[in-house]
């Protein structure tokens, strides 16, 4: 497999796994993130206002996008960090990380490094980081018709709020070895703490670890015993065999 597609939310860690990735692996990194961010600079506005402005113009979305889907044409070993490259770019193992907004919120407003996304403080950031979220999935929307939350578009998911960058790197590294490879591996991983337990379900011994996501929220439907036990064992990650979208 010559090409890899990392997609997920603000502050989830896209950037950290692809150069873990590189560091294995003879890959280079393709950032729509750095290519709107200069477009952005070039009109004087944050990432945010720029998201915004072009939510009725997809001309600057098209710009990244034929360049992604041309770049996935070719024989060249790249990993794509981009909100929609798994979608021009169909040929490739398709990562997608989540993160909780506080999580996210901590992480962004603590990187100095990310000078195009500062914040005064931390109600700010949080706010934002919501805003510039439902600005880019009513672009997607309405742009491509594709909805970025539907797991099904992936071949992995991965939660990285509480887990470590080793855990996280590690897991995806060896996920895309089995996927390369044809062999099996698990491809939903979640946080034990964000998943929601309801109504007794914290005592279903079923096998299966079904989730429905709700409202940005993940509810057990299934296996509430498996997630309880996992809490109880301060695990970073559960194997989820279902997420209902």
């Amino acid at each position: 497999m010559n090409h890899i597609t990392l997609s997920g939310e603000l502050g989830s860690g896209k950037s950290t796994v692809a150069n873990y990735l590189i560091s294995k692996m003879p890959f280079k990194i393709v950032s729509a993130g750095l290519l709107f961010r200069q477009l952005a600079a070039k009109h004087g506005m944050s990432a945010k206002e720029f998201n915004e402005f072009i939510e009725n113009d997809p001309k600057y979305d098209h710009y990244v996008d034929d360049t992604m889907a041309e770049l996935g044409r070719t024989d060249e070993k790249i990993i794509f960090d981009s909100r929609m490259a798994w979608h021009f770019v169909p040929s490739s193992f398709k990562i997608y990380l989540y993160v909780d907004v506080d999580t996210a919120t901590d992480r962004i407003f603590n990187d100095t490094g990310r000078v195009s996304e500062s914040y005064s403080d931390k109600a700010t950031a949080r706010q934002e980081i919501i805003d510039r979220r439902k600005s880019e999935l009513l672009r997607y929307q309405n742009f491509y018709h594709c909805n970025l939350d539907d797991y099904s578009n992936y071949d992995l998911i991965v939660d990285t709020s509480h887990a470590t960058k080793d855990e996280v790197n590690e897991l995806i590294y060896n996920s895309f070895k089995a996927f390369d490879e044809g062999k099996e591996y698990t491809r939903i991983w979640l946080s034990p703490k964000s998943l929601i337990l309801k109504g007794g379900v914290e005592n279903d011994p079923s096998d299966e670890l079904v989730i429905n996501k709700i409202d940005g929220q993940f509810i057990v439907e299934k296996g509430g015993l498996r997630v309880k036990k996992a809490l109880e064992n301060r695990q970073s990650l559960v194997a989820v065999d279902v997420v209902n979208c």
